[in-house]
């Protein structure tokens, strides 16, 4: 397992990545990410990739706001869930980037397993955007100082 900052010559790993990911879910509104909205993502945040072997098994897109980081996208490929990639993604993104700066990100209130891992990680429900996701469910906001 390997972590590493990800560039134009990733982008179409990522891609797949995501596609892999409609698939399996069927574009579930937990993951509502179409591919121009993802492109447009991709062309203006930053990005951390967690390999298996020369494999992307998952990445973060995030982005320096003002106080903050904001991370705006987090994605594993469904064969490598559950074996702790995002996890050590998500710490190895605190430990460069969460130091003086708060890091804040959403989720869908649907998806449990995803809130679990943020406040395993330190994150604390800050808010809520009712309505927020096409399906009209609310989107939580978690923040970790």
């Amino acid at each position: 397992m390997k972590i590493e900052s990800l560039y134009t010559p990733h982008k179409p790993a990522m891609r797949a990545l995501v596609e892999a990911i409609h698939q399996e879910q069927g574009m579930l509104p937990q993951f509502y990410w179409p591919m121009d909205m993802l492109g447009a993502e991709m062309a203006s945040a930053e990005a951390v990739g967690i390999f298996e072997g020369e494999e992307l098994a998952g990445f973060v897109l995030y982005r320096e706001v003002p106080g903050a980081w904001e991370i705006s996208l987090v994605a594993t490929h469904p064969k490598f869930r559950r074996r702790g990639f995002m996890e050590a993604l998500i710490k190895h993104l605190i430990a460069a980037k969460g130091q003086g700066l708060e890091l804040w990100l959403e989720v869908h209130e649907a998806n449990h397993s995803a809130q679990k891992l943020y406040e395993k990680l330190g994150f604390s429900l800050t808010g809520r955007r009712p309505r927020y996701y096409k399906d009209g469910a609310t989107a939580l906001l978690y923040s970790r100082p």
